[in-house]
């Protein structure tokens, strides 16, 4: 048995190795990941993303402490340069997380170090491969240096330091009058619509021009930058002058996330350019010649069928991942925002025909969803509750079983995106003062329920408490309200703000259990530990989830002493309870219908989801990219978009400019073509 995996050894790790590539090349790109299996599919990915270095690795390894009398066939020795290759790795995947973008350095030492050992293991066999072969391997080394080179400078340009660095133009080209913020009436194109106008972009494709710009303009938040941006120039965040709908403004979101993770993530945006264009030219010709070759030559030797078909599958495979990821380079924002921007008209067709077939989607499609009350009743009758109780003692495995995923509907980003231009129409009003932003921002519900009017005695589970607290409190009366409604057979009664106030309520747990870092610190898992023990405690095991939630919603007098008592414990149930009961009494204090008490509660969670949008750190979203779409970035850069970021602050012009430059001829604008560098002035 020994001997027979050292004679197979080798070529099991090689051809490993090329199944990763396929799988990677396939599954890499994880920006579009949702659903139910998003996170299996993650789990996946990272699996072969670790495999595939050490498989190469491996492979180099084992050529290297080879002996020449251990080689059974030459065309193992052929097999060198395309482990180099697979090292460069696929473009759909260049980093896994963003800490991987700071390892470049590591990269780029093991960069000279495989070259190293790859042409020595040649070298010590140099005697057995016939001239020809030798010379088609030199080409597939030049490949796979170019491959890992480019893997090397992706990393490179998607660390911190210099993303921070990109936003500032060279020190050499910077003067004053490329950075200047003012343009005669002559020069001015002042709008981007106009702009776009300007420069002939066909209707079809402005979408995609038109986010790829404004990605720019907000390129800087995801590096923690601020901007301080002239009052004068805040019509870029007027999106209901300009007819932006929900759909639209959603779907230009989600365009810009995607220029942003295949920045941060992908080979993409080093390939499509004039080098990158140039370099992917040289890797298909070397690689087709190679093989043509290969099957002119081969036939005159008497190698293994099996190592021949090794050899095979590996350039095939090599062509095969070139051409696969030239198409997923044009398909991408940035393939059809270059191809849309050539005056060739062979390019524009190409770009037109991929547009077709690759049309965007209407923005975020799935929210996550997760029910404490459900997670904690079912958890302990699952057979796995038994083993996640040995080796996942903090439930993670469990919450993530019972995490289930709702599509999000075009009248929740109705809802949503009204909420938001109500927010931005007081800022506005305000004449855009950065206190009465930070009041906006930092709303939790509390000025709902003073507008209201209603559960002034409430008021302190929005303000008074920290903000996971508030969560959870909210989450269970939510619960505890749509049950009681479906038990007196509402449900048709009761308006849309009802679904969706069980989807945000849903969401943000989702968020506090299985993605505290977006939210702000608290102490949200000891909070859902003894909630969750609590209710188990409550319930007898043969109690069923509608039973036992009833038994809550019933009787709730009788136990408002557990709140009144306190106590060491930080559960939050019985005062769910209480606030669940006191939003039942609406209906019979203030005469209200039920449609109208689920749109206080949506309102509540309206703003506990554009609070958490505005407090969690922009370079958080850029990390949560990689596990795929989440609607707290979408929302957060939609709220950037309209202002409503503490992030951007807008000025009034220096008194100084103002007496220097007189308002009718000059005034400031955004110059689109220069945009890199103007944005270097608005840097705060």
């Amino acid at each position: 048995m020994l001997s027979l995996w050292l004679r197979w050894e080798l070529r099991a790790i090689v051809v490993l190795s090329l199944t990763v590539q396929l799988i990677l090349i396939k599954y890499g790109n994880r920006q579009k990941f949702s659903g139910k299996y998003s996170n299996l599919k993650s789990c996946l990915v990272w699996a072969m993303y670790l495999f595939a270095d050490w498989f190469a690795t491996l492979a180099l390894s084992t050529l290297l402490r080879t002996r020449k009398e251990q080689i059974t066939s030459p065309l193992v020795i052929f097999w060198t340069p395309f482990l180099l290759l697979h090292l460069g790795g696929p473009d759909t995947i260049t980093a896994y997380s963003l800490s991987d973008n700071e390892l470049w350095p590591r990269h780029f030492f093991g960069l000279f170090f495989q070259i190293g050992v790859a042409l020595y293991v040649y070298v010590k066999f140099w005697t057995l491969t016939i001239t020809t072969l030798n010379f088609l391997a030199t080409s597939i080394f030049v490949v796979g240096i170019i491959k890992y080179a480019e893997r090397v400078w992706a990393l490179f340009k998607a660390s911190s330091k210099r993303l921070r660095k990109s936003v500032f133009p060279d020190t050499e080209s910077f003067h004053v009058d490329l950075i200047k913020p003012y343009m005669s009436p002559s020069e001015e194109k002042k709008t981007l619509e106009e702009y776009l106008d300007y420069n002939g972009i066909e209707e079809k494709y402005k979408y995609i021009h038109r986010a790829f710009y404004l990605f720019q303009v907000f390129k800087p938040l995801f590096s923690d930058l601020k901007l301080r941006i002239y009052k004068e120039l805040n019509y870029i965040f007027k999106m209901e002058q300009n007819d932006v709908t929900a759909k639209d403004a959603f779907k230009m979101v989600e365009i810009e996330l995607g220029f942003l993770y295949n920045q941060l993530y992908t080979k993409i945006p080093i390939v499509i350019s004039r080098p990158g264009v140039i370099l992917r030219c040289i890797c298909l010709s070397l690689t087709v010649s190679t093989l043509i070759s290969f099957l002119i030559i081969i036939g005159k030797h008497g190698y293994s069928k099996v190592d021949i078909g090794i050899s095979y599958l590996l350039m095939v495979g090599a062509i095969f991942l070139e051409i696969y990821s030239d198409i997923l380079h044009l398909s991408s924002e940035y393939g059809i925002l270059w191809l849309t921007s050539q005056n060739n008209r062979f390019f524009k067709f190409i770009g037109s025909e991929l547009f077709r077939f690759t049309k965007p989607n209407k923005g975020i499609r799935f929210m996550a969803q997760h029910s404490v009350l459900d997670h904690c009743l079912k958890v302990g009758k699952s057979k796995r509750a038994v083993l996640s109780k040995i080796f996942d003692s903090e439930d993670n495995l469990e919450m993530y079983f019972h995490t289930s995923w709702k599509d999000v509907e075009p009248n929740l980003k109705e809802i949503i995106y009204s909420h938001l231009l109500e927010k931005r129409k007081k800022y506005q009003e305000s004449n855009y003062s950065f206190q009465r932003l930070s009041g906006i921002l930092d709303e939790r519900g509390h000025k709902v329920l003073e507008e209201k009017g209603y559960l002034n005695d409430t008021k302190w589970t929005v303000s008074e408490v920290e903000f996971t607290h508030s969560l959870l409190l909210w989450h269970i009366a939510t619960d505890l309200v749509l049950y009681d409604d479906h038990q007196k057979f509402r449900a048709g009664n009761l308006g849309p703000y009802c679904q969706i106030s069980k989807f945000l309520s849903d969401y943000m747990m989702y968020l506090l259990f299985l993605c505290p870092a977006m939210l702000p610190e608290g102490i949200g898992n000891i909070r859902h530990r003894d909630t969750c023990s609590e209710v188990r405690n409550f319930f007898n095991e043969k109690s069923n989830s509608r039973d036992a939630i009833g038994t809550l919603v019933g009787d709730i007098y009788s136990r408002s002493f557990f709140v009144e008592m306190g106590s060491i414990r930080k559960s939050t149930l019985f005062e769910g309870c209480q606030i669940a009961h006191q939003l039942k009494d609406l209906v019979n204090s203030f005469r209200l219908d039920h449609k109208d008490k689920w749109e206080l509660i949506a309102q509540v969670w309206l703003n506990m989801l554009t609070y958490a949008a505005s407090q969690c750190s922009w370079k958080e979203h850029s990390k949560q990219l990689h596990h795929g779409e989440e609607l707290l970035t979408h929302v957060a850069l939609l709220m950037a978009h309209l202002g409503l970021t503490k992030k951007i602050h807008l000025a009034d012009l220096p008194e100084r400019l103002e007496y220097l430059f007189e308002p009718e001829n000059f005034k400031p604008t955004w110059d689109w073509d220069k945009l890199d560098r103007q944005l270097a002035y608005y840097l705060a």
